[in-house]
């Protein structure tokens, strides 16, 4: 997902892309630009450069969160230091896990229990304060985002207690072509948009199919109809 994001963006923003190794950071931004050049040649206006994790956070006017949810606690204090209240977050991250060839809904469980029940989203609200967070990508395939020659008509559900945020949020989400983002709400739903990505997967095993995502399409009784 991060890849795909950091590739995508590039074509208009300067991207950072964080690790706990700067070599890794460095070696990974490189491939991603190449790419990237490659794919755009001249259309292209920004860049991806790799840092520390910290230096990312702290230089990025929105930090994009695609970190597996086994880790998004620890990692978020870690990090959270390093916010400040001009950035929001963009929280892709799925608590799931999978059981006998299928896969569930888990939401994040901590020692304190103080986030019992809660979708990684609302975890990272709560852990960085004021700082906005919004919902997003959850259901949006990371091959389609992957391969720079997809098409994709896929709608991106987007959850966050901040009006401006998800405007913020939603013009990002614009840059990448065929991508409509759909405002769906206050952060709480994000427990909803996480839980559509097992079920998306779930679908994909058990009847064939091949990283099936989601569309809204309009809908009118026919009482409705003239």
């Amino acid at each position: 997902m991060g890849r795909g994001l950091a590739i995508r963006w590039a074509l208009k923003h300067d991207i950072l892309i964080g690790s706990r190794s700067l070599d890794k950071a460095r070696r990974t931004a490189k491939e991603q630009e190449n790419i990237a050049k490659g794919f755009y040649q001249a259309e292209i206006q920004g860049s991806i450069k790799g840092v520390l994790n910290s230096e990312a956070v702290r230089e990025s006017e929105v930090v994009v969160v695609t970190l597996p949810s086994e880790v998004i606690i620890q990692v978020m204090k870690e990090l959270s230091s390093f916010l400040h209240p001009k950035q929001f977050i963009i929280s892709t991250v799925v608590s799931m896990k999978k059981t006998k060839g299928l896969f569930c809904y888990t939401p994040l469980v901590d020692e304190g229990r103080q986030y019992q029940g809660k979708s990684a989203a609302e975890v990272a609200q709560e852990m960085v304060g004021p700082i906005p967070v919004v919902s997003a990508f959850q259901t949006v395939p990371a091959t389609y985002l992957n391969n720079l020659d997809s098409v994709m008509n896929i709608d991106v559900l987007v959850a966050s207690n901040y009006t401006q945020t998800i405007v913020f949020a939603s013009k990002l989400i614009r840059d990448i072509p065929n991508l409509r983002p759909l405002n769906v709400g206050p952060l709480e739903n994000s427990r909803l948009i996480e839980s559509l990505t097992p079920l998306l997967l779930n679908a994909a095993i058990l009847n064939n199919l091949r990283d099936p995502s989601i569309r809204v399409v309009p809908w009118m009784p026919s009482s409705f109809e003239e």
